[in-house]
């Protein structure tokens, strides 16, 4: 009796249990192999029928490039009759990947995109779909900024996330049609092109010290500070990544700023915060050897917190300057 009766309290619901885990397992999984190849024809049928929509001109089809190899890249195709190539490339949304495929002539023109997919908020970031927001992209040649393409207002992620799925398209398209290969500077080299063209890579210098000054660089025009401002990552709501704005400013030897380098990617919203890298904002600063002059450098619209920022590593560097000369 006792041992009916382990069987049937304990061992039997055991063994029952994995019978049905088997079983629905072995379904699933038949499942799987009969409608994933379903599934798999269905989305390369319809990649197929985008490639023709947005490039009609391809009238001999297309041919897959191989050996394609770039992050945010899936995949590229050239029209077989030279008209010119798809390729579908994404960005990271609000929700998730949104995915483009955007189409190129031979030329590099955008001829026309759409958004095969994305998981973005409706009627906010989905706004991506509109064709006014698409049409912005249509006819350019090269790569494009947030000023370019007006960031759709509530949706500044996910119109990030289109502006960098169709520039990562382009530079695509540059290296694969084009083979034309884009080689990152360093930060060294990029240092030493506050001063100019041709001017060698700065060097970090151990020479200097100033609690206000994250580190010095020099070249044989001039030396760099590094500082950091509370800008939006640190005090505002939309990106509180927790860092600060970190710039670099460079001074001649006279003591006048020459030029101003930022890292606001990695602390600000892009498209917004980032405003402070535009050449046209930097020129602000340009001449300035008194740190209480930029306290009249306006703030931009809708970034105030990163103006901010951005101000005060200007000041800081400024009057680190004035300290160590």
């Amino acid at each position: 009796m006792k041992n009916n009766s382990t069987w049937n309290d304990i061992l039997k619901p055991v063994v029952v249990l994995t019978v049905i885990c088997v079983v629905v397992s072995g379904l699933l999984g038949l499942t799987n192999s009969i409608t994933a190849p379903i599934i798999e024809e269905n989305a390369r049928l319809a990649a197929d029928a985008a490639r023709i929509e947005l490039l009609p001109t391809a009238t001999d089809g297309f041919d897959m490039v191989e050996g394609v190899d770039m992050e945010g890249v899936t995949e590229i195709y050239k029209a077989k009759n030279g008209a010119g190539y798809t390729i579908t490339a994404f960005g990271k949304g609000y929700g998730g990947a949104v995915n483009y495929m955007v189409a190129f002539d031979n030329d590099g023109k955008i001829v026309n995109l759409k958004v095969l997919s994305h998981s973005e908020t409706a009627g906010l970031g989905s706004k991506i779909e509109n064709p006014e927001f698409l049409a912005k992209f249509k006819g350019t040649d090269k790569e494009l900024t947030s000023g370019d393409i007006d960031m759709i207002g509530g949706a500044t992620i996910s119109s990030n996330a289109s502006l960098d799925a169709v520039n990562t398209a382009r530079k695509a398209f540059n290296q694969y049609a084009k083979g034309i290969v884009v080689v990152e500077l360093t930060l060294e080299e990029k240092l030493g092109l506050l001063f100019g063209e041709g001017t060698p890579a700065a060097v970090l210098s151990t020479e200097y010290a100033h609690e206000d000054a994250v580190e010095f660089y020099t070249t044989d025009k001039g030396i760099i500070i590094a500082t950091e401002g509370k800008g939006n990552g640190i005090i505002g709501d939309e990106h509180p990544s927790g860092k600060m704005l970190k710039g670099y400013v460079a001074f001649d030897e006279n003591g006048a700023v020459v030029n101003v380098m930022y890292d606001a990617v990695a602390s600000e919203t892009k498209g917004l915060g980032t405003k402070v890298e535009d050449p046209a904002y930097i020129a602000n600063f340009i001449g300035m050897t008194d740190a209480a002059a930029v306290e009249g450098v306006d703030l931009i619209a809708n970034c105030t917190y990163s103006s901010m920022g951005a101000k005060e590593c200007v000041a800081k560097a400024i009057t680190v300057y004035n300290a160590i000369k």
